[in-house]
């Protein structure tokens, strides 16, 4: 088993030790109890959490058909009810059984000062709802007449996280959650204490060989806002209306804050945020636009009472069964496996099952050939069942490139806009920097026409060929006239970016580990994922009309990010790539590139275990050019040819075998004009044609 396997499996995959600590009773009146957790892999043996439990009306006996169940959480280094909603008064106030949950690392001894990771909300997320789970059950077995259909949670700051945890976990379960001010992300900044952490330390490690790693699929549990973690939410049908409160002056949070609610927003859940401004603050409930808010009991009464108390003409009640009472698991895939969420004893018991591995595929050409988890092959007859393939042909990439980043290393762009200047036709030229991830900015510049002004504008990734000048020769400003196709295809009437290399033009980068990519490839790839989140964002661009387009380097560049990114609608690549097997491997092997096409594959093409015609494969049905110079000396013209032709069965296979083309000028490796025409005219046709407000 590979060691980070071992380690994620040894953070992950819990072993249910609670049937060690019995299950108490409810308490006759306000007070704690213990309840049992499962067990901390950090600290093996049995655990315990205690809760502060209060009654409406102080007593059990004050329970009745319209009394909810509303957890309150607390801060991160908090225990009890500190940094949250005071539990008293939200039983009085809402009718309902409120509970502080003193989950794992409570208190400043585990959570700030221990040795051991943060959990970050993972096991935190099921000690909290093993006590909302504690209190229904023994309701509900007791026969004693509750509200099941409301089920509430709050909590601030690190209880924030904890609560929207609680519902990621268990998302067809509360009726109403509201994060104040909720921790940020489990980004690598926060994670191994870089510079952009802000002094906060979640004492996790890159090493695969400490027991504090940070798996893949370790980080990406725990980002509340993952996209596809939310779509699995959305398909599971998600009960609850959430009220996410960030005081717009949050240093800590805001940023973070603002990712979640857009990535939910996206995912189409019912997701309401408070960003609390200067006029809002009253010196009652908020006292600042700051990270601590205000009255933090105050709060959710504020923004979601008429939802929460039970005598309001808009009280919620949810009229679907909890995950408790349907005893189904919830998965949720990541990078390196999955985890899963076992309700079959009505409380929630989480593992992680770690991927399977990959299937061999010997033959790079043979691309309709899928391996069946079983070692089992058959020929693909649809695009579905040809989707595992590619799935192979990604995890392949990553065995050579380093992990393609997840979504939790997504960074605030930050973007710095350095200088503007006004060209001939209306031409806008921009240099900005923007923040790719926790250790580096990387500088781009970024052309917008006239036309912009008054229309979304398709939008062209345009990258460099290996050249110290970096982006300034396709943005027109050094180098071979040739190559200028950032300002070509912006006179052209295209929003267009060009960013820099890692090592080239201003980058400073220097390949070191402890930035976290095993490739320069893999770094490369990230930044330009970061610029389309750079170009999605402009109000001047259309987002669903995205290309790429690179010569040489920047060639090969343009496919590996398309072939990770799929808003790249369009792939054109000149003189950018062969098959491996026509190819000089060793200089594919500098640090600027795929060093463990050496390292572990001892530069033979049979070892690799990717070859091109599987990328082009990838892109289907996507539009994708390759400009191949028949004269190129660097990339076999022949090579070119024969991944075409081997990809070209997955194209059919998705009825888009036209999307699929070559142009093979009589040139040596360069972009010559009658290459530069088919290329621009097939951004054209897949871009921009059919849609007049684009210019001509």
């Amino acid at each position: 088993m590979r060691p980070w396997l071992a380690i994620i499996m040894f953070f992950g995959c819990i072993r249910q030790l609670g049937a060690e600590i019995p299950w108490p009773k409810l308490p006759e009146r306000d007070g704690a109890v213990i309840i049992p957790a499962q067990e901390w892999p950090a600290r093996p043996g049995p655990r315990e959490v205690r809760l502060q439990i209060h009654y409406p009306g102080g007593t059990r006996a004050s329970i009745g058909p319209r009394t909810g169940i509303f957890l309150t959480l607390h801060n991160w280094g908090g225990t009890d009810c500190a940094g949250t909603a005071s539990p008293a008064a939200l039983a009085r106030e809402f009718n309902c059984v409120a509970l502080c949950v003193n989950y794992l690392q409570s208190g400043p001894k585990d959570s700030i000062e221990g040795p051991e990771p943060y959990d970050f909300g993972w096991l935190q997320g099921l000690d909290a709802l093993r006590a909302c789970w504690f209190v229904f059950h023994d309701l509900d077995t007791s026969q004693t007449p509750f509200a099941r259909g409301r089920l509430f949670a709050t909590g601030g700051s690190g209880g924030g996280n904890v609560t929207l945890m609680a519902n990621k976990l268990a998302p067809r379960t509360f009726t109403c959650v509201v994060d104040m001010c909720g921790m940020k992300k489990l980004s690598d900044a926060l994670a191994y204490k870089l510079p952009a952490s802000g002094g906060l330390d979640g004492r996790w490690s890159r090493d695969q060989a400490s027991p504090n790693f940070l798996a893949p699929g370790a980080q990406e549990i725990r980002f509340v806002g993952h996209p596809a973690h939310l779509a699995v939410m959305k398909r599971l049908g998600p009960t609850a209306k959430i009220f996410s409160v960030h005081g717009l002056d949050d240093k800590t949070c805001l940023a973070d804050g603002q990712e979640m609610v857009a990535n939910m927003q996206r995912a189409g859940l019912d997701i309401n945020p408070v960003w609390v401004a200067k006029e809002m603050v009253d010196g009652k409930i908020f006292s600042t636009t700051g990270h601590a808010l205000g009255n933090r009991t105050l709060i959710p009464g504020h923004v979601a009472g008429k939802f929460l108390r039970a005598d309001s003409p808009d009280a919620l009640d949810r009229k679907t069964p909890t995950d408790f009472e349907r005893r189904e698991e919830i998965r949720y895939s990541t990078t390196d496996g999955a985890f899963v969420i076992s309700y079959a004893q009505g409380y929630p018991v989480g593992r992680f099952e770690p991927a399977p591995p990959t299937p061999a595929y010997p033959d790079r050409f043979d691309l309709l050939r899928v391996v069946s988890p079983n070692g089992t092959a058959k020929s693909a007859q649809s695009p579905t069942e040809w989707e595992p393939r590619r799935h192979h042909i990604a995890a392949a990439l990553e065995r050579v490139m380093g992990p393609f980043p997840n979504p939790a290393k997504r960074v605030a762009l930050d973007v710095r806009v350095l200088e503007e200047v006004k060209l001939e036709g209306g031409l806008v030229r921009r240099k900005l920097t923007y923040q790719s991830d926790a250790t580096d900015r990387v500088a781009a510049y970024l052309f917008l026409p006239e036309a912009a002004l008054k229309a979304r504008l398709p939008a062209v990734l345009c990258l460099q060929q290996t050249t110290a000048a970096g982006k300034s020769e396709p943005a027109g400003l050094a180098g071979n006239a040739s190559l200028h196709y950032a300002l070509h295809l912006a006179q052209r009437g295209y929003v267009t970016m060009a960013p820099d290399y890692p090592s080239f033009g201003e980058s400073k980068y220097d390949f070191a580990p402890r930035h976290g990519y095993a490739s320069g490839t893999m770094k490369a790839i990230w930044d330009n994922v970061r610029a389309v989140d750079f170009l999605e964002s402009l109000p001047e661009a259309d987002a669903t009309r995205l290309g790429v387009i690179g010569h040489s380097l920047g060639g090969h560049n343009a496919m590996f990010t398309a072939f990770f990114e799929p808003r790249l609608r369009v792939i054109v690549s000149s003189c950018g790539f062969t098959t491996f097997r026509k190819d000089d491997l060793p200089s594919w092997t500098g640090p600027r590139y795929m060093p463990r096409i050496k390292t572990e594959f001892a530069n033979e093409a049979a070892k690799v275990p990717f070859d091109f015609p599987e990328i082009v494969a990838g892109f289907a049905p996507r539009p994708f050019l390759a400009c191949a110079a028949d004269k190129d000396d660097d990339f076999d013209v022949s090579g070119v040819r024969d991944v075409l032709a081997a990809a070209r069965g997955v194209y059919e296979l998705h009825n888009k075998a036209g999307n699929l083309a070559g142009f093979y000028p009589k040139a040596p490796h360069s972009f010559p004009e009658d290459a530069r025409k088919v290329a621009y005219e097939f951004l054209d046709q897949h871009l921009r044609d059919g849609n007049p407000a684009v210019g001509k």
